[in-house]
């Protein structure tokens, strides 16, 4: 059986429909929402992380994906992706308006740079190839829909007479040949066993600069079969994917070279964080740009961050949902058995075996014994307790409740508010109680959903009762990341195909769930190999630990416990002018989803720099997927990870 969950990058898939028939309509809508105008008038940085969707963006706009998806438009499957790109006016009344090429960073584009040239010699080929690498595309996208090159005009900006004659602009059959013909000599002086010398370079043929972006403003067709049959005028878009990939001087130049105000086509420089200098990602992150010499930020540049911070959980269970369903359905044989994945994930809560239930009870009459607490107030804890809880978990938070009492933690504190816990429904909050309290009162209160979440943390680590399942807590797994969603998915679809292939119920229970994603994060998290892994690892390693000591505290002070560590912003303010080693590691850990970091975090009257572990090691750990409890200590803890082994 063919499983598309294996398939993680969207490169693999050649045919424009089959890639459509696995893109999610709501990405699409968050990215462009708001600002896709701007999008296609100045130069674009588009920032995101391995697996956060770049790359399927870029294949989405090209041509032959866009005829593609308008001869689809009546699937239902493609109804949603088609209203979203006509709202955003890249289709029009079912016409496409942009003519995009993604030219891939590869190694010929690096190779340039590594010539025996003087500087502006190498930015002169490594433009004019890129030019030209961009003419052959477009006019290849628009021989793939079967528009003839006699079929197309190439609109140039007015005054440029003589540059639209030095391309050959008048005939695209011309254009396309002297464009192959840049290309060809330039790739014949990048691969050369002996590179001519600079003052050689003029023989070859490279006696002048290709610079066809310069002049070319839009290219007019005279239709498109079987889509449009008058004239259109297509906007040209050209994407560097995979910009980090390129010499860092190159990223610069070609980041300088693109802010040019007279450029009329789009152009986007896609790139992991990790091209971004730590300050340049912080003004991408605060949505500013560090302007060169004559430009405005905003106006003649502008970040896109394709993985924003999570704030809409139920966002995101949705775009998994429509991924999942997808996937699923280029599975026939698993298709005609199920029609959802959620649907083959047990949501129903586990039971300890008797003997571990057992021993609760036992901790849970001795912290009785030992508080002095009386059996009054005992029943009054037990009737906050929501009746669906099953008896494990009931005492488990009866014995988080027992620490506090004993603890005489004031009310206000005791269960201060947390964002909702995921996988749990939210109730009303409870606060301590006496004896003495009007009881009618007190049964109106309800244990909320954080506390049962940390009292079932609490019962994953001391009983091995599972915790991670149901389809929302694999998308809430997933930190916002598309690939990774279908990581963590895919290997519980694995387990399902297998249980197929031996006709077994394809139904996984709470602890096969949980077991199958801790392992699939372990062994991602150990698998780590960017630049720096080992270091990012030691201090994941380090808050991870911090975390699960916070979270199973006896009295679960943050209810269901921390994933975060917070350090003063002061600190990381005072390192940053350092630029040493640790800013570097955190760079690279933010770039590969380790963890996030959140500044100016204001929070018991002191402002904080907070460091979120991502999904994976929080599975891989066994921490809360809730947000907002972290344990609190200083950038020399963290920094001291790695000190033995590398001067920071």
């Amino acid at each position: 059986m063919d499983n598309p969950f294996k398939k993680r990058a969207t490169e693999y898939f050649d045919d424009p429909t089959a890639l459509l028939s696995l893109v999610s309509a709501e990405p699409i809508r968050a990215f462009f929402s708001g600002q896709h105008e701007q999008l296609f008038d100045r130069p674009v940085t588009v920032v995101g992380t391995p697996g956060s969707g770049k790359t399927t963006l870029a294949h989405l706009l090209e041509l032959d994906t866009l005829v593609a998806l308008v001869q689809l438009a009546r699937n239902n499957d493609n109804k949603s992706l088609v209203a979203e790109l006509a709202q955003f006016r890249i289709l029009d009344n079912l016409v496409p308006t942009i003519l995009a090429f993604r030219l891939p960073a590869g190694s010929t584009l690096r190779d340039i740079w590594q010539l025996p040239y003087s500087l502006s010699t190498r930015s002169a080929l490594f433009r004019s190839f890129i030019q030209a690498r961009a003419v052959l595309g477009w006019l290849r996208k628009l021989e793939k829909v079967q528009v003839p090159p006699s079929a197309i005009k190439v609109a140039t900006r007015e005054h440029l007479e003589t540059v639209r004659g030095l391309i050959k602009a008048n005939d695209a059959s011309e254009m396309r040949a002297f464009a192959r013909d840049v290309e060809e000599q330039i790739f014949r002086v990048v691969t050369a066993l002996a590179p001519p010398s600079e003052a050689e370079l003029a023989s070859t043929g490279l006696s002048s600069t290709y610079q066809a972006f310069d002049a070319i403003e839009a290219f007019v067709i005279d239709g498109i079969p079987n889509v449009v049959g008058s004239e259109i005028r297509l906007k040209p878009l050209f994407i560097l994917d995979d910009a980090h990939e390129l010499h860092p001087e190159q990223f610069a130049d070609v980041g300088q070279w693109f802010r040019n105000r007279e450029l009329k086509i789009a152009r986007w420089i896609v790139t992991r964080i990790d091209a971004l200098g730590p300050d340049e990602f912080r003004a991408a992150l605060a949505g500013s740009d560090r302007p060169l010499a004559g430009t405005t930020p905003g106006r003649d540049h502008m970040y896109v961050l394709m993985q924003r911070a999570r704030k809409d959980r139920k966002a995101f269970r949705a775009v998994a949902k429509d991924i999942a369903h997808r996937y699923i359905e280029q599975m026939p044989a698993l298709r005609r058995q199920v029609n959802t994945l959620e649907s083959c994930l047990e949501a129903r809560q586990p039971s300890l075996t008797a003997g571990d239930a057992e021993k609760l009870a036992q901790k849970v009459a001795s912290i009785m014994a030992k508080s002095g607490i009386t059996d009054q107030t005992k029943r009054q804890l037990e009737g906050l307790l929501p009746p669906q809880l099953g008896l494990d978990q009931r005492q488990a938070v009866l014995r988080i409740l027992l620490h506090r009492e004993m603890k005489r933690t004031p009310q206000t504190d005791m269960f201060a508010m947390f964002d909702e816990a995921p996988g749990e429904e939210e109730v009303v909050d409870l606060q301590n109680v006496s004896a003495d309290e009007d009881s009618d009162t007190d049964t109106k209160k309800k244990a909320k959903a954080a506390l049962i979440a940390g009292a079932n943390i609490q019962l994953m680590h001391d009983f091995q009762r599972p915790y991670y399942f149901t389809f929302d807590m694999v998308a809430d797994a997933s930190s916002d990341n598309i690939e990774q969603f279908i990581s963590l998915a895919g290997a519980l679809v694995d387990v399902i195909e297998t249980r197929l292939l031996r006709n077994q119920p394809l139904k996984l229970d709470a602890k096969v769930q949980h077991q199958t994603l801790v392992k699939r994060a372990e062994d991602t998290v150990n698998a780590w190999d960017f630049p720096h892994s080992e270091y990012v690892r030691k201090i994941v390693g380090y808050i991870a630990k911090r975390c699960v000591e916070k979270s199973l505290e006896p009295n679960a002070p943050l209810d269901d416990g921390a994933n975060t560590f917070g350090v003063p912003q002061a600190e990381i303010d005072r390192l940053r002018k350092e630029n040493g080693l640790f800013i570097q590691v955190i760079h690279y850990a933010q770039a590969y989803n380790a963890f996030s970091i959140l500044e100016h975090y204001e929070c018991k009257r002191k402002t904080w720099c907070l460091f979120e572990l991502g999904g994976l090691p929080i599975i891989a750990n066994g921490l809360t997927l809730g947000r907002g409890g972290f344990c609190e200590g200083h950038l020399s803890d963290l920094m001291d990870c790695i000190s033995d082994d590398a001067k920071i």
